[in-house]
């Protein structure tokens, strides 16, 4: 395993996400570690799982799972789970997003108390594509996501499902008057909360021609597939922007 690899690196910003509502259904969702760094200290970061809030909304317990690590590197086939109730939604929903924000740093020290090492990979805020890099994309950008579809995943070497698709709505529009855009490609449930990325290797179109070189940039989190009457998939799925999640966290650790 080539640890280094960006797209290798990309598997281990997810977990999943298993709970029982109280109606005692079974939910799978997908959640992803972004780091926020502290203003005060930018060296220090402080670690969130994000997801979907509806993924969470009326579970009264469930878990989610790390892949275990020796020496700053997953071991493959082993993974420690962490549990949770419904108090972790608490005073973290994003405002008005079907989003939420849960710190896991006291997990993460809990775990390091029991010698139980961990290996994951956060998005940061500087992978959130600006302003003016918005509005040079093309209005159809090839996007991959990562998650856990129908709660699916390699169960036996502990890592999420890569999918890709194409932007189905311009990025740079809000779809219906909403900070969210469409994608074309097979999102299933369970794919809720899976970050969305364009991640080009080797070159990429801008508006002057070809670049030569990588490009990586969060774009959004999937909050549910469409579908048409008769529950059939229409093979198209909601986005809820970065910038958006980002300009409600900010608005969260201010308050």
């Amino acid at each position: 395993m080539n640890i280094n690899d960006l797209s290798t690196q990309l598997l281990y910003t997810t977990v999943p996400i298993n709970g029982i509502k109280s109606d005692n259904s079974q939910i799978t969702g997908t959640g992803f570690i972004f780091s926020i760094l502290m203003e005060e200290d930018t060296s220090r970061s402080i670690p969130l799982l994000i997801t979907n809030y509806h993924v969470l909304e009326n579970v009264t317990y469930g878990y989610i799972e790390f892949s275990m690590a020796e020496d700053n590197q997953p071991i493959r086939g082993k993974s420690v789970r962490v549990n949770f109730d419904n108090t972790i939604i608490k005073n973290n929903k994003l405002g008005p997003l079907d989003l939420i924000a849960i710190p896991i740093a006291p997990a993460i020290k809990d775990l390091q108390s029991k010698n139980t090492n961990i290996f994951f990979r956060t998005i940061s805020s500087d992978m959130i594509p600006n302003k003016q890099q918005i509005e040079e994309f093309a209005a159809l950008e090839h996007v991959i996501f990562i998650g856990y579809p129908n709660g699916l995943y390699d169960t036996y070497n502990k890592t999420s499902i890569i999918r890709q698709g194409i932007t189905a709505s311009p990025i740079w529009n809000d779809f219906k008057g909403e900070p969210i855009f469409l994608i074309d490609a097979g999102v299933f449930p369970g794919s809720s909360g899976s970050p969305v990325f364009i991640f080009n290797q080797g070159s990429y179109p801008t508006k002057n021609g070809i670049t030569l070189g990588n490009r990586l940039l969060f774009v959004g989190i999937i909050s549910e597939t469409l579908l048409r009457p008769g529950n059939t998939y229409l093979n198209l799925g909601r986005v809820i922007k970065s910038t958006a999640m980002f300009a409600e966290l900010k608005k969260l650790f201010n308050q």
